[in-house]
Formats: structure tokens, sequence, C-alpha cells
């Protein structure tokens, strides 16, 4: 529309039609001061600069130089009215700001050469399985896992060391307390704990297995374990079926000729030519660290080392996704080929 006709159709206080100069002027001034651009207003933030500080002092508060934090504990940390105000994602952006970033710990992981090319070799005969065909295949993944008991004096210094990363600047990634040493404890503290053996196993249906174990761990006391509790496991899960194949990791009593025996009187075979020191490629690890994590948050400084075990088990148990355990093999192949045979990390 033309100013011309504009100047005819509006209309002044008095009934009078404004002059085309008038109207022009009216039209540049809303051009330039008038419009109002979409969206939030320049400078705004969700946050105060006493929330943010709240939201540090929060941080510092659930992450001690060292310890392990997630977004979701700093932000269970806020206040009510903080919480209820803001999400996870504003708690990241603000450590974000302050330098602070999610990042795995320094550690020494290695493999010999030879182990490397056993791992290759069988990541590249594998990896055009996808996970239904690994569900086909296999019935079952299997692990054994230590656990822990760390007496009440000793449990603050493990808090600070087992978390393999958390949220920290780049300045504090060489400091001793974010490492990972080989060793935790001196030798004297060592022997104030105790360890926890569990045999968990994860079937391709979603059925998951926790049983305590005692140590140490015999082809006798595993031929027990066999008929006693995995055989029938995989009975009530597969029931139409006679043989079972499993994908377990080759602990040296697991092949004595009494553990064998078993394994054949239940009808279960180990997965053909699986690579030795190779946990890391089976699906079953990825439970122990969720289940690691589940437990100490369960655990109190006045458990006893009776009660600790079934408050691994309890947490094992608690796992939240095992029918999707499998649905990793494929990536876990990808990656070893990738790292030309090398550790992975899922």
């Amino acid at each position: 529309m033309k100013f011309t006709e504009i100047c005819k159709v509006v209309k002044k206080k008095d009934r009078t039609h404004p002059t085309e100069g008038a109207v022009r002027e009216i039209v540049k001034n809303f051009k330039v001061k008038g419009k109002k651009k979409a969206g939030r207003p320049k400078g705004w933030r969700k946050t105060s600069k006493d929330e943010d500080k709240e939201i540090l002092k929060a941080f510092h508060k659930t992450r001690p130089p060292g310890h392990g934090v997630t977004s979701r504990k700093v932000r269970n940390a806020l206040p009510a009215k903080l919480k209820r105000k803001i999400g996870r994602k504003t708690v990241i952006r603000r450590l974000a700001a302050k330098g602070y970033t999610p990042q795995k710990k320094r550690s020494k992981a290695c493999q010999s050469e030879g182990n490397r090319r056993k791992r290759l070799a069988f990541s590249n005969a594998h990896k055009d399985k996808t996970a239904q065909m690994w569900k086909n295949t296999v019935q079952a993944v299997a692990d054994f896992k230590d656990f822990t008991f760390y007496p009440k004096d000793l449990k603050p210094r493990h808090k600070q060391l087992r978390a393999p990363w958390t949220y920290m600047r780049e300045s504090e990634r060489m400091k001793p307390e974010f490492q990972r040493p080989k060793r935790w404890f001196k030798k004297s503290d060592y022997a104030k704990t105790k360890k926890q053996k569990v045999w968990g196993m994860t079937t391709s249906t979603g059925k998951l297995q926790a049983v305590q174990v005692e140590m140490p761990m015999t082809a006798e006391k595993f031929a027990v374990l066999v008929r006693t509790k995995i055989g029938p496991f995989l009975k009530r899960c597969f029931p139409r079926r006679t043989e079972y194949q499993v994908l377990m990791d080759g602990e040296k009593f697991m092949h004595a000729p009494e553990a064998k025996r078993a394994l054949a009187e239940w009808g279960i075979k180990a997965f053909p030519r699986w690579p030795p020191y190779s946990a890391d490629l089976n699906p079953q690890e990825h439970v122990w660290p969720w289940a690691e994590n589940a437990m100490r948050d369960l655990e109190k400084s006045s458990d006893t080392f009776d009660t600790f075990g079934d408050k691994v088990v309890e947490a094992i148990k608690k796992y939240p996704s095992p029918v999707k355990l499998f649905d990793g093999l494929p990536k876990r192949m990808q990656l070893c080929i990738e790292n030309k045979g090398g550790p992975i990390n899922m």
C-alpha cells in the first residue's frame, strides 16, 4: 500500500486525514524503534548471580576434589526453590561457564600386542552380526565380579578414588587427587578390606541372575554353582532348549574337568574363541559400574560384610535395562576394530 493510499484510509482524532509526510515519518520511526524481536530480551538469564553462586556452592559440596559427581547429584543438592526453577541443562551450563566439564580420570590401561591381535581377529570375524543375530546365537552373557567391602575408616578415600570420571577443570586433571592410581591404599589398609565375589548372568530375553559365591573360587565350587543355580536358571528362561551358548570370560577354573562336566550336564557351552582379557567386550560388564554406584548409594557406614553382600545382589537385580545389553554387542566389535584391538570405552 502506498503512503497516499494510507493517508486516505487513516483518520486523526479530529476526523481529518494525516499528510503523506506525517505518515512517512511514523513508518520510519516504527521501523527503527517500534519493531520488537521475537524471543527473550537481550541479556535475559534463567538464574541470577546469587543463584549461580548457589549452584557452584552445591557443586563443591557434592564434589570434594577427586570425587565423582553428576549434574543430577548437583541439582538434587540445590535449595528446593532453585531446584524447582531449573533443570540439569542449566546446571551443566553454569558449571561449564566456570570451566567445569565432565572429564574421564587419567588411568593406565594396556593390552599385550599378541592379545590385541586376538581381539582384533575376533571382532573382525563378528563385525557383521546385528544385535538380533547375537540374540539368536547367544542365550546369555555372564561374568564374575569382585565387589570390595571397605571398613568405615577407608570409605571416604574410596569414594574419592573409585569414580572413573567427574566434573573438573582442565587444570585439575593432572592433580594427584584426580588420578586413578593402581594402588588405592597401603598394604596394611588393604588387609582390612574384604571381597565379595558375585556371578552375574543376563539372558537375551532380559532376565538377570546375581548370586554370591565363596572365595577363593575353584572348579569344584563352580561345578556346584552350575548344577544348583546356573543350569536351572537357563532352563527356566529357555524351557524348550536343551543346549545353551553363553558368552563369558574364560577363567582357569572354568576349564577344569569338574567344571566342564557340570557345564556339559546342562548343555552349556562357552562362546568359542573368546579372546582372553576381554571383559570390556562383554555386555555384562555394563552392569557392574551401574551396580557399583547403586550399591554405594545403599551402603551405610555401619554396614557389616554380611549385609554388604546382600546389598550387592540387591543393586545388581535393580539394573534398569537388561534387555538392551545385547544391543551394544555390534558397537563393541566396531570400537575394538577402530582401536586396533585395544581397550574400548562404552
